[in-house]
């Protein structure tokens, strides 16, 4: 099942109750469940297919919008955050965006082909040895979103 938020361009009200609370939503997810965060009033363009012919064919762009999907694998939890356009993903984010994304904690997709084209990053981030996602990991992912969505509606 998935749990979808519509967050307004301006955020919530309070995003340390906001943060909070998706914590728990993380902690609360079945196996195979996610949570999606979308920010659809914030939408930058996409190419979706180049020019072509000469440039007698012109590209083509559509508005994408930043999401982030937080989804249980067994015992860990992993966010993923849209992709960067400058590695194949669907959403154009600045230079210094993704310099600033990085230095949150998320980790750009490696040269996999076969791996999806968005920021990732496991919680916990190494073997566990406890049931699914202790409370303090369920917080640290549920901040790096926030951090995240702050950041991209600034």
């Amino acid at each position: 099942m998935t749990y979808a938020v519509e967050l307004p361009a301006e955020g919530p009200a309070d995003w340390g109750a906001w943060s909070r609370d998706l914590a728990h939503r993380i902690r609360a997810l079945g196996p195979e469940e996610d949570v999606v965060i979308s920010v659809p009033s914030v939408t930058r363009p996409h190419e979706v297919r180049a020019s072509g012919f000469f440039g007698l064919v012109p590209a083509r762009h559509e508005d994408t919008s930043p999401w982030v999907r937080v989804r249980r694998d067994e015992d860990h939890a992993i966010a993923e955050l849209v992709g960067s356009e400058s590695f194949g993903g669907d959403f154009l984010f600045a230079e210094l965006e993704e310099q600033q994304v990085e230095a949150l904690g998320w980790r750009a997709p490696g040269g996999d082909p076969i791996e999806d084209r968005v920021w990732s990053r496991w919680f916990p981030d190494d073997v566990t040895d406890a049931a699914y996602l202790p409370l303090g990991d369920a917080r640290a992912a549920a901040d790096l979103v926030t951090a995240t969505l702050r950041l991209l509606l600034d």
